[in-house]
């Protein structure tokens, strides 16, 4: 009895439509697949990325737009004509120093120069 169960297994098994699956066209179908996956996430990620540029630029360029203008209203506001007018409407009694006043600061040779040592030597 033994005997026959082996052989109606094998029968049962010859007997079955086997459809071989190709394992290199299962590898070939996840390899593209994660090549696919892989480029759209790259191409969302650049477009991401080009987004934040552009903003970044717009953002420059307001900064830039604001400098020119402060820029401007800081160098009418210190043209010699305001700061005189300035002076007169505060009433404040202004002249322009004595050249014995003027410190004038010119390169330093080495970092040990200090600005004393310039004056004395200037005076000498």
């Amino acid at each position: 009895m033994a005997a026959k169960r082996k052989t109606t297994k094998k029968n049962m098994k010859k007997n079955q439509v086997q459809v071989p699956f190709p394992v290199l066209l299962a590898n070939v179908l996840v390899l593209v697949a994660v090549l696919g996956l892989s480029y759209m996430w790259l191409c969302s990620r650049c477009d991401a990325l080009g987004r934040d540029i552009k903003s970044k630029e717009a953002e420059l360029a307001a900064a830039n737009k604001r400098l020119v203008s402060e820029q401007d209203r800081w160098s009418s506001i210190t043209s010699p004509a305001n700061l005189e007018r300035a002076i007169r409407k505060h009433n404040l009694a202004m002249s322009m120093p004595r050249d014995s006043q003027v410190m004038r600061i010119g390169t330093w040779v080495d970092d040990r120069q200090t600005a004393m040592t310039t004056k004395h030597a200037g005076s000498l």
